[in-house]
């Protein structure tokens, strides 16, 4: 019972392959201090990822590599309990976050948190995942939903929060977490990739996999399930440009 109430607290990170979308196979894994980790992203300037704790009201700093050395924290948007997504913005070297409780978007400083700008979610109900379209200038954003059953969203906006579509993720009970955009490279089309935790009809964690959406209308272009099946409980995912392989965060590790 102690071994395992140590588990608890930690969290673990992944890198999946994305080569033909296929098993999902983890190429490492890397404990964190505290449970809680919510959405990431890879800052090209410094070379180092950031990911969110949803209890803890930081940001953590850490090297892009199976190392996770850390480099300190810069605190949440007005220090904002349950900020679930980060992502990168390259035009203005800046983050974008999206807050749960408030359903806010909040553009920041990347190296002292500082707001620059809000506006409030489209995501009305369970924000829980933002994506940046950098060449389009556009965020995604992923509602969850509140009630098991009920159909779950992606909304497109601009970058003042205005809604340009609203579509319908597939459907899974309480499914849809974080979520990230792929640049379209080669003849390959972009695409969003969300990543899922299925729950059974009693709201027990089942299992979880990727998806990768098309971002016109969120049909399903592909799907891995996450491997090993350690944890269904992931939550943020992103891109590694410089591989084309995928981080997934696990909020927690060993439950």
């Amino acid at each position: 019972m102690r071994h395992r109430k140590i588990l608890e607290f930690l969290i673990a990170f992944i890198i999946l392959t994305s080569m033909a979308f296929s098993a999902g196979e983890r190429l490492w894994l890397t404990t964190c201090p505290t449970q809680g980790c919510y959405g990431m992203t890879y800052n090209p300037t410094d070379n180092r990822m950031y990911y969110i704790n949803a209890t803890l009201r930081y940001i953590r700093i850490v090297t892009s590599d199976s190392l996770l050395t850390e480099y300190g924290t810069i605190p949440t948007p007005n220090n904002d309990s349950m900020c679930t997504d980060i992502k990168y913005c390259a035009y203005d070297n800046t983050f974008w976050v999206l807050n749960n409780m408030y359903k806010r978007v909040s553009k920041i400083n990347p190296s002292t948190g500082a707001v620059l700008r809000q506006f409030n979610s489209p995501a009305g109900d369970y924000p829980v995942g933002l994506a940046w379209d950098e060449v389009n200038r556009q965020l995604y954003m992923s509602d969850r939903r509140s009630s098991m059953g009920m159909p779950q969203l992606v909304y497109c906006c601009d970058t003042m929060g205005n809604v340009i579509q609203n579509m319908t993720a597939p459907a899974a009970n309480y499914g849809i977490r974080c979520i990230a955009y792929r640049q379209q490279y080669g003849s390959v089309p972009a695409h969003l990739l969300a990543v899922y935790t299925f729950f059974n009809t009693s709201a027990g964690l089942d299992s979880a996999g990727v998806f990768e959406l098309d971002p016109t209308d969120c049909s399903v272009v592909n799907f891995f399930r996450y491997l090993p099946a350690d944890t269904c409980n992931i939550r943020g995912v992103d891109v590694d440009p410089r591989n084309g392989n995928y981080w997934v965060g696990l909020y927690q590790y060993g439950t």
